[in-house]
C-alpha cells in the first residue's frame, strides 16, 4: 500500500519526511520552532556611537498526528473462485486510496482549507465572505450559473427563494495575501504564475513548485510565453517528482487530478513543512473462521503541518468555462 501511495503522492511528497516520534513511549505531537526576526540594521553610524540591541526570537508551530485506518475482508469463496489474485488487486486499490486520502490532507493543511457556507433567500446572487474561494463544494436549492473565485460573487441560474451553497476557501491565502486572481478570469497564463511567484520572492521565499489541474493544461500552455521545458529533457540528471512535467521559469510544474480547477499552486518546498510519521502503515492478517473469511486491518498515524505561512501563493479564478459545479 505504502509503495504504491509514494508513487502516487503529489501534495504530500512536498513537506520534508520527519520520524521523530516513531517508536514506543514518545508523545503523539511535535513542536517546530519557527524564526521570528527583529534584527535592525542602523546605517551611517557616527564614530564612537553605540547602535541599539536586536531581538532574535522563535515561534512555534505544533503537528499533532492524526490515526489512519484501512479494512480489507474476504470470503474464503471469492479467493477460491476467482481468476485473478483478488487480494493483491484489493491492496493496489488500497494504495491509490490511502495516497488520495494523503494528498487531500496534504492539500488542505497546505492552503488551510475552510468551508464556508452563503445561503441565497431572494434572487439569483450572493457573496461569500471569505476569499480566495478554491472550489465550490455543493448546492441546493439552486443550480450555479458562475463563480468569482477572487470576488466570493456567486450567480444562479435564476431567482430563487432559498438556496445553500457551501465553498472551500484558503484561509492561509486569506491571511498571507500571497494570491493573485487570473488576468482574464477563466484563463491560467504564465503571466499570472510570475505575478505570483513575485509575491513569495518578495517575502524571500522561492517557489520552486507549481501544482495544476490536468484540465488548467489547455489554457496555461496554448499560450505561447509558456516555455516549458519538457522533463525528458534533465530527468536523467535529477530525481523527478510524482506528476512533473517539466519546469517553467525555473520551477518544477506538478499535474495533479486532485488539484482544484483554475487554480496554480505555487510552493517553496524547502520552506514549507513537515510530514509528521509516528507509526508507518502496518497490516495484520485475521483469519475468521465464523464467517469463512479472512481480515485485513491496517493501521498508521501521520499528519501534516506548514511551518511557514509564506511558502504557498496561488493563482484563482482560472476556472475555465469548460468547468462544471455541483448540481442540487
Amino acid at each position: 500500500i505504502l509503495e504504491v501511495a509514494r508513487q502516487q503522492n503529489v501534495f504530500a511528497q512536498l513537506f520534508k519526511e520527519n520520524r521523530d516520534l516513531v517508536g514506543e513511549g514518545k508523545p503523539r505531537q511535535i513542536v517546530f520552532p519557527t524564526k521570528g526576526t527583529g534584527i535592525t540594521v542602523e546605517w551611517d553610524v557616527s564614530a564612537g556611537s553605540s547602535v541599539s540591541p536586536s531581538s532574535f526570537s522563535y515561534s512555534a508551530v505544533t503537528i499533532a498526528v492524526k490515526k489512519q485506518g484501512i479494512q480489507l475482508q474476504f470470503t474464503n469463496e471469492a479467493l477460491e473462485q476467482a481468476l485473478r489474485d483478488v487480494i493483491e488487486d484489493h491492496i493496489y486499490e488500497a494504495g491509490l486510496e490511502y495516497a488520495e486520502a494523503a494528498d487531500k490532507a496534504a492539500q488542505t493543511i497546505m492552503l488551510d482549507l475552510k468551508p464556508e457556507t452563503l445561503t441565497i433567500t431572494s434572487g439569483s446572487i450572493g457573496t461569500l465572505s471569505n476569499t480566495p474561494v478554491i472550489k465550490i463544494d455543493s448546492v441546493s436549492g439552486g443550480t450555479i450559473k458562475s463563480v468569482e473565485y477572487d470576488t466570493g460573487v456567486v450567480t444562479l441560474t435564476g431567482s430563487v427563494s432559498a438556496a445553500t451553497v457551501v465553498a472551500i476557501y484558503s484561509n492561509r491565502l486569506k491571511t498571507t495575501g500571497m494570491w493573485v486572481s487570473a488576468s482574464t478570469a477563466g484563463s491560467l497564463s504564465p503571466r499570472d504564475i510570475m505575478r505570483a511567484r513575485a509575491k513569495l520572492v518578495g517575502k524571500y521565499r522561492n517557489p520552486n513548485v507549481v501544482i495544476i489541474n490536468p484540465v488548467d493544461l489547455a489554457t496555461l500552455f496554448f499560450d505561447t510565453n509558456a516555455k516549458l521545458v519538457d522533463a525528458s529533457v534533465y530527468g536523467g540528471r535529477e530525481p523527478l517528482l510524482n506528476g512533473e512535467l517539466g519546469k517553467l521559469f525555473g520551477m518544477k510544474v506538478l499535474m495533479s487530478t486532485g488539484a482544484p480547477e483554475g487554480v496554480a499552486i505555487l510552493v517553496d518546498t524547502n520552506r514549507l513543512g513537515y510530514d509528521v510519521i509516528r507509526r508507518e502503515l502496518k497490516g495484520v492478517r485475521k483469519e475468521k473462521p465464523s464467517v469463512d473469511s479472512v481480515f485485513y486491518y491496517f493501521w498508521g498515524e501521520r499528519n501534516f503541518g506548514v511551518t511557514d505561512d509564506y511558502a504557498v501563493g496561488a493563482v484563482i479564478n482560472a476556472a475555465s468555462s469548460d468547468s462544471t459545479y455541483p448540481s442540487a
